[in-house]
């Protein structure tokens, strides 16, 4: 970091997928959880809150996706149901199923130089809800808000990512859905229902299968040494995809169109970095844009003081790279450091944190 005491910070991370906890009420394994990084991530907070930053002033920014308000908890009856009542109930059991981890926010906040915001993503459909926002508030303490879209500041922008890929995008015009209902529910995008109805029964049978990377690589073993599995897999995937798009279901809304650009993005590996360049190079004011959602760490300059950086996500992956093959876990975030005059300098950094004798697995 330097020899100079930085006074202004901010922190940069996404794609927690945050759900409601390690264990079910009756005590068994939530397959649906997949954050097991907690200890790590009190660190990194408190790490923060003294030292070099006792008197420096940080904003947390959690880009997208901390919360996983599609993977709760597997016996929900109504998972695509996000009205105000589930949004909070959802918030609820995870602020239950992490309290080491919300007492570590709140102790950050505790401090007019230190704020939490929460950017929306498509895992955290509830943060759509005030009464979400105002119990984070409660919990959290109330420098802590929530950004629906775009986060501009200082000439830095910071986004998920999810809106500009089809299926996972919200209909900007029309979060919500009224009609014929009792209570406003969200419009969730097509890629929710998928992870809903799905891969949480997926993950049911093989909990990594979320996690793999590349994909295609994965599917060519599992034809190979898990035939029986890799086929009614790729069944499912296409009688799900028919019957979501032909299914008249008031808490959804789709369309041809839609159908056909989700269509054309299957075969695509999902990266930002075009539509961060776009962004850099067409905005004069806009100096630095943050991206999460591809759940890969990227660092780009495309121009001079013109900068990319995508914060990765603070889950395991499972690599099927020949460079790179095996279990990967990176705890990436960018750092946004101000200096004297105000400017910005990004970085891309990795949480080590201390030296861990023994991880649990």
């Amino acid at each position: 970091m330097g020899d100079v005491p930085i006074k202004k910070l901010k922190l940069v991370a996404s794609d927690f997928h945050v759900g409601g906890g390690k264990h079910l009420p009756d005590g068994g394994v939530n397959y649906l959880e997949d954050f097991h990084h907690e200890d790590a991530f009190v660190e990194f907070l408190d790490h923060h809150t003294g030292g070099a930053f006792a008197e420096c002033e940080v904003e947390l920014v959690l880009n997208g996706d901390f919360f996983n308000h599609l993977q709760v908890d597997p016996s929900d009856p109504s998972p695509e149901i996000v009205d105000e009542a589930a949004a909070v109930a959802r918030t609820r059991r995870i602020l239950d199923g992490h309290p080491t981890l919300f007492a570590a926010l709140r102790r950050f906040a505790d401090s007019p130089l230190r704020s939490v915001t929460f950017v929306l993503g498509n895992h955290d459909p509830g943060l759509l809800f005030a009464a979400v926002h105002r119990l984070l508030q409660d919990a959290i303490g109330p420098r802590t808000k929530v950004v629906i879209g775009r986060y501009r500041f200082d000439g830095v922008l910071v986004e998920h990512g999810n809106q500009y890929f089809a299926d996972n995008a919200y209909d900007v015009r029309r979060y919500f859905l009224t009609e014929n209902l009792p209570s406003p529910v969200v419009n969730l995008p097509w890629g929710s229902f998928f992870v809903i109805h799905y891969l949480n029964k997926v993950k049911r049978e093989r909990p990594y299968f979320d996690k793999i990377y590349p994909f295609k690589h994965y599917l060519r073993w599992a034809l190979i040494h898990d035939t029986l599995f890799a086929l009614r897999s790729v069944f499912r995937i296409v009688f799900y995809f028919i019957w979501l798009r032909f299914r008249r279901d008031p808490h959804r809304r789709s369309s041809f169109v839609k159908t056909l650009q989700i269509l054309k993005e299957v075969p695509v590996s999902p990266r930002l970095d075009r539509e961060a360049k776009k962004i850099l190079l067409s905005e004069r004011d806009t100096h630095v844009v943050v991206f999460g959602h591809t759940h890969h760490a990227v660092f780009r300059q495309f121009a001079p003081g013109k900068f990319y950086v995508n914060t990765g996500l603070w889950n395991e992956q499972i690599s099927l790279e020949i460079s790179d093959p095996g279990r990967v876990v990176r705890l990436t975030y960018a750092a946004l450091e101000y200096d004297e005059q105000g400017r910005i300098t990004p970085h891309l950094r990795e949480w080590k944190g201390s030296h861990k004798m023994i991880e649990e697995l």
